[in-house]
């Protein structure tokens, strides 16, 4: 009967231990995937400055073309 109870916790150790190293991988897994996202979310907000940059310019231009014109 010692041994059934002593398989038991034998399995249950080996069930956690499985349980545990899934979830480690999962959380490996998915803090690369954010990382990745987070650089190109970075990537686009450096695209979204530069035009952001370009259409002040180009307001600002259209601006002076108007103050010499009118």
């Amino acid at each position: 009967m010692g041994w059934v109870v002593g398989g038991v916790w034998i399995g249950a150790v080996v069930l956690a231990a499985v349980i545990l190293g899934f979830c480690a991988y999962e959380i490996m897994w998915k803090s690369q995937r954010v990382q990745r996202d987070l650089e190109r979310l970075n990537g686009l907000n450096e695209e979204l400055a530069a035009a952001q940059r370009e259409l002040q310019s180009a307001r600002r231009r259209i601006a002076d073309a108007a103050e010499t014109t009118g």
